[in-house]
């Protein structure tokens, strides 16, 4: 399929066009998750201008080495049917900042507004105040931005399974996952890395920046396909299987909250657990201390009693002495009594 027949799969691509109807979704949100600084404004604007192939603008603000400063969720429009969604990007892979992304990507949280990573049960508030703000005629699609500068070391990867796996049980599509800067040299490490995580769609890009726009026919087709891919996906998730988008929405706020709360009681399950050790820990220390204390009670009264014996035999020591010092002066004085009265005259 060349480029013209791509633009206009995508460019007609509407719901209403499926066999089984629209099913009550009107729009594909593409959902751009990931670690900060990672390449998700890079690659709306990459997306952006390959389909309006115009003039190249900043228009997602992204920043080279800006390390992810972006804390909305901020809607881009590709097509009146398709919107690719910046989401605020991920400090660390931990619970707190998954259970934003879940939040984010299960579209309960409403476009534009800010994310904060909240801990305790704050982000249920949101959601629930959220309610009459979000649309449940959108269709989800979620995509894992990452760029292949960064190897994934083997301690996140369980962390990552856990994400994806969740995103699709949320979702009901797995992720599809867009690898950028793949002329920097890791593409095939890190490319094995997410398809032994069971990855089945993966998609490497070199971004159209504001340093390098220049227009190349591979960078064009890749975009392309990669939209054209996603429509795929949503046609055969809708022609073959019979949806409904409001208990959709209904069963995504319920995976989220139910993550909630199970984060939060393992959270304060693991907050008993190390005040429990802290506790053990003080408890030995203190056992030290006194056992410590009570060696150096006993050392110094070895001390003091050797002192004492030491005293005692120097004083015995000192008597005998004195004794025999006693005994020889007797002595001398008897010799000298004796040899006075044996005198020759």
């Amino acid at each position: 399929m060349d480029m013209d027949e791509l633009r206009r799969v995508i460019n007609n691509f509407s719901f209403d066009s499926f066999k089984n109807g629209n099913q009550g979704f009107n729009r594909i949100l593409i959902q751009l998750f990931g670690l900060l600084g990672y390449g998700k404004s890079s690659f709306i604007n990459t997306c952006i201008y390959v389909w309006q192939d115009g003039e190249y603008q900043n228009w997602a603000d992204a920043t080279e080495g800006n390390g992810g400063i972006r804390s909305h969720r901020i809607p881009y429009k590709i097509t009146s049917n398709i919107t690719l969604v910046d989401n605020r990007g991920l400090p660390v892979l931990d619970a707190y900042g998954s259970g934003e992304i879940f939040a984010q990507l299960g579209n309960l949280l409403p476009l534009g507004t800010e994310v904060d990573f909240s801990k305790g049960f704050t982000l249920i508030d949101t959601i629930v105040k959220s309610e009459k703000f979000v649309k449940t005629s959108d269709f989800i699609v979620p995509v894992c931005v990452h760029s292949v500068k960064s190897i994934i070391p083997p301690e996140c990867v369980n962390e990552f399974k856990n994400i994806f796996n969740s995103a699709r049980d949320l979702t009901g599509i797995y992720p599809i996952v867009v690898l950028t800067h793949k002329n920097d040299g890791n593409l095939t490490t890190v490319e094995s890395s997410f398809r032994d995580m069971g990855i089945e769609k993966i998609f490497a890009f070199e971004n159209y920046t504001q340093e390098d726009h220049f227009k190349t026919r591979g960078r064009h087709e890749e975009v392309l396909k990669f939209l054209q891919e996603v429509i795929k996906d949503v046609q055969f998730r809708v022609e073959h299987q019979t949806r409904n988008p409001v208990k959709e929405m209904h069963d995504r706020k319920q995976f989220v909250m139910k993550y909630v709360h199970q984060r939060e009681k393992k959270a304060e399950q693991e907050s008993l657990e190390r005040r429990k050790a802290f506790e053990k820990a003080m408890k030995e220390k203190e056992l030290k201390r006194q056992e410590e204390e009570l060696e150096r009670e006993r050392q110094r009264r070895r001390e003091a009693d050797e002192a004492a014996l030491e005293r005692q035999r120097s004083d015995e020591r000192a008597r005998y002495e004195e004794e025999i010092r006693e005994q020889k002066a007797n002595a001398n004085r008897g010799k000298t009594f004796l040899g006075f009265f044996g005198k020759k005259k």
